[in-house]
């Protein structure tokens, strides 16, 4: 039904969700079964069962008490300029860094952006929220990357100097 590259792409949008390998194996479970208990003849659908993802993500965050709101700003600076986090080299290692300091709605805008290559008005669509909103997110992850890029050129080179 599924292909082992569709389950592997899910897998990974649980992961981004969860960051802990455990929680993104029982997140897919869990929705790969509502999915097949619909009732009707299976269809894949990428889009559906990501919503799904989703939704069981959110579900579990609030059982947990552990929904993780950020407040936006009013007048937050946004990125104008989709395109620019393209610029930004990032090495390997920084990556595992830069997800521990995202939250989960960060991590989700990053994975439809970065890895299903969603613009800012596909990923505002797509999650039911306000462009602004993405937008904003996308201005804290270019931070939060360029922080830790920041802090990782001091320890090299300070060390050294």
């Amino acid at each position: 039904m599924l292909s082992r590259e569709q389950l592997h792409g899910l897998y990974r949008y649980c992961f981004c969700l969860t960051t802990e390998r455990g929680s993104a194996e029982d997140l897919l479970q869990t929705s790969l079964e509502k999915w097949i208990r619909r009732g009707k003849e299976v269809e894949y659908s990428h889009a559906y069962i990501r919503k799904i993802i989703r939704n069981q993500f959110v579900d579990d965050c609030r059982r947990k008490q552990k929904v993780a709101f950020e407040s936006i700003e009013e007048h937050a600076p946004i990125l104008l300029d989709e395109t620019s986090l393209e610029t930004l080299q990032i090495q390997h290692h920084l990556i595992e860094q830069v997800l521990n300091l995202l939250n989960s709605a960060e991590r989700e805008v990053l994975y439809l952006w970065a890895i299903d290559g969603f613009s800012a008005s596909e990923i505002s669509e797509d999650l039911n929220q306000p462009r602004g909103t993405i937008l904003s997110r996308l201005h804290r992850i270019k931070q939060k990357v360029a922080d830790a890029s920041e802090e990782q050129k001091r320890r090299l080179f300070g060390a050294s100097s």
